[in-house]
């Protein structure tokens, strides 16, 4: 086991070895419910280094263009830790007036995979990029991934939380700031999201669950959109599917103007429908108690179900 100071840029650091460790995907799928960040600080690596470095109030922390596995979660401390397998090639950390970034440094310009655990205070911004299988835990500051390849789980999250991946799946619990998701090929689930909602899938399911929410956007080429939640007055809800279904759950002491298009699909409704307009091309329009709240669906190709909660 070696220890090995790492390349960095003007910041302090602390290294020492740590214990080897086991696989993370294995134990989740015994253990489903396991957090991922103490299953991924759980990885076998026969030679690991530990980076410290101190963060300033208000300081935003870039993980940038990094493959591989991390987890991020946060800790008491003023201070932000990798531990990361020591495999000859350095992590650098260089700080930029408020923006501390963590880059792999390879003179030739290839690319490493990094299987690291990350812990850093709650209240930091964090922007994270590459093409990584990333889970972030218990952050309250803001949270934006820009991914190429890999699934993406964020949970416990009070502040805005953005996440873009061309190929992966989506997965958001627990998130109190509201929530931008897309990806372009695989689902986008999110389960008790407080604030905003935008959810996109190419070619996969959107699935949102336990909403509450005053604006709500959900919208899928390929695939199908399930929502449940709630209808606020004032609020705005619009499911947009190409080939596929939608169901959409709400109270039933809801009060919104439900708009309906459908071309080539079945309508489906728990609630009496009094049609107060219908064109051609299958839309219509009905109230479900007061018109408080706009709802809106439409499915090209699909069964559209309006579902009592």
């Amino acid at each position: 086991m070696r220890t090995r100071l790492l390349s960095i840029g003007l910041l302090g650091i602390v290294t020492f070895p740590l214990p080897a460790q086991t696989n993370p995907r294995a134990e989740h799928a015994e253990h489903p419910g396991a957090s991922f960040t103490t299953m991924l600080g759980a990885r076998h690596m026969s030679t690991m280094v530990d980076t410290l470095v101190e963060l300033r109030p208000g300081d935003r922390v870039v993980l940038e263009n990094l493959t591989g596995q991390i987890s991020v979660g946060s800790w008491d401390r003023n201070e932000l830790e990798i531990r990361g397998a020591d495999d000859g090639v350095p992590i650098m950390v260089r700080r930029s007036g408020s923006t501390v970034r963590v880059v792999r440094d390879d003179r030739k310009g290839r690319r490493h995979a990094l299987d690291a655990r990350i812990r850093m205070p709650a209240s930091h911004d964090l922007r994270v990029s590459g093409s990584l299988d990333l889970w972030i835990e218990g952050l309250s500051g803001s949270i934006d991934v820009d991914n190429v390849s890999g699934d993406i789980w964020i949970a416990d999250a009070d502040g805005q939380v953005s996440v873009r991946t061309i190929e992966g799946e989506i997965d958001v619990v627990r998130s109190r700031g509201g929530v931008t998701a897309s990806s372009q090929s695989d689902d986008v689930r999110l389960r008790d999201v407080r604030g905003p909602v935008d959810a996109h899938s190419g070619s996969g399911d959107v699935q949102l669950m336990e909403i509450v929410s005053a604006r709500v956007r959900a919208e899928t080429q390929d695939g199908d959109i399930t929502f449940s939640g709630t209808i606020d007055d004032g609020g705005d809800y619009g499911f947009f599917v190409h080939d596929g279904d939608a169901e959409v759950a709400i109270p039933a002491d809801a009060n919104a103007r439900v708009e309906v298009s459908t071309f080539d699909g079945e309508f489906i409704s728990d609630f009496p429908v009094v049609l107060q307009r219908f064109t051609g091309g299958r839309e219509f329009a009905f109230t479900v108690g007061a018109p408080r709240a706009r709802i809106t669906i439409q499915v090209f190709d699909g069964e559209i179900h309006l579902q009592r909660r």
